[in-house]
């Protein structure tokens, strides 16, 4: 725009000089040419540099906040899920272990009961009581054994002592008694004379017989007399088994 407006008056102003001086006109050219540099030099404003705008950066922190924020919304449900399934586990960790222990409680409960329980205790023995239909059998065997050999230790093989005579004879009605004068006479009970009862146990200072009635008894007296049919004489008692 500027190169037109001074060329143009340039123009008229050559026009009005004269032909013949071409010199002239050439000089007044130049100055025309010179003017017009020194114009546009003159008149175009200075150009004020300017510091290049930086680009405005997006905001990252709104952006990772947002991004955060969309993150944690999704995995809410995930967290909140697994927190679940944690409460859960934890519950029945905790009724497992509860129906563990009460396990272990009734089994010990049972083990203690078990322990505690106590057996009746045995019954004693109690001794059979004689009666006189149990001796039919004791009687008879005494009376087959009259005559028999004493010998001592004996009970039915070759003789008989008097411990041994009365083992023989009382064990025909299922009664034990030890081949001891002493121990058959500490299991007899001790009754009057005039209580005695055939098959009754007769009982002596170390010596033993099987009373028979009417006041007679049989027994392995000594050597002597061998097993021998007699009358009861002193110092001897008699004894029910």
């Amino acid at each position: 725009m500027h190169t037109e407006s001074v060329t143009e008056p340039a123009r008229s102003e050559v026009a009005t000089l004269d032909p013949d001086s071409a010199f002239s006109a050439r000089a007044i050219a130049a100055q025309r040419a010179s003017r017009a540099v020194i114009r546009r030099a003159t008149g175009v404003r200075p150009v004020t540099p300017t510091a290049p705008r930086r680009p405005a950066a997006a905001p990252a922190r709104p952006a990772r906040n947002a991004a955060t924020a969309a993150v944690t919304r999704r995995s809410e449900p995930v967290r909140n899920a697994a927190a679940r399934r944690t409460a859960d586990e934890a519950r029945a960790g905790a009724t497992h272990r509860t129906v563990r222990v009460r396990k272990a409680r009734t089994v010990k409960r049972t083990v203690v009961r078990a322990r505690t329980v106590t057996r009746p205790a045995a019954k004693p023995r109690t001794q059979k009581v004689m009666r006189l239909g149990n001796m039919t059998a004791v009687i008879a065997y005494a009376r087959s054994q009259v005559g028999a050999r004493y010998v001592s230790g004996g009970e039915g093989r070759g003789g008989f002592d008097c411990s041994g005579f009365t083992k023989r004879a009382y064990a025909q009605a299922g009664i034990r008694l030890p081949h001891s004068s002493g121990g058959q006479a500490a299991r007899a009970k001790r009754i009057a004379r005039g209580k005695a009862r055939p098959g009754d146990l007769v009982v002596g200072r170390g010596h033993v017989g099987i009373y028979m009635g009417n006041g007679m008894m049989i027994d392995a007296g000594n050597r002597r007399t061998g097993v021998v049919y007699r009358k009861l004489y002193s110092g001897l008692s008699v004894g029910r088994l």
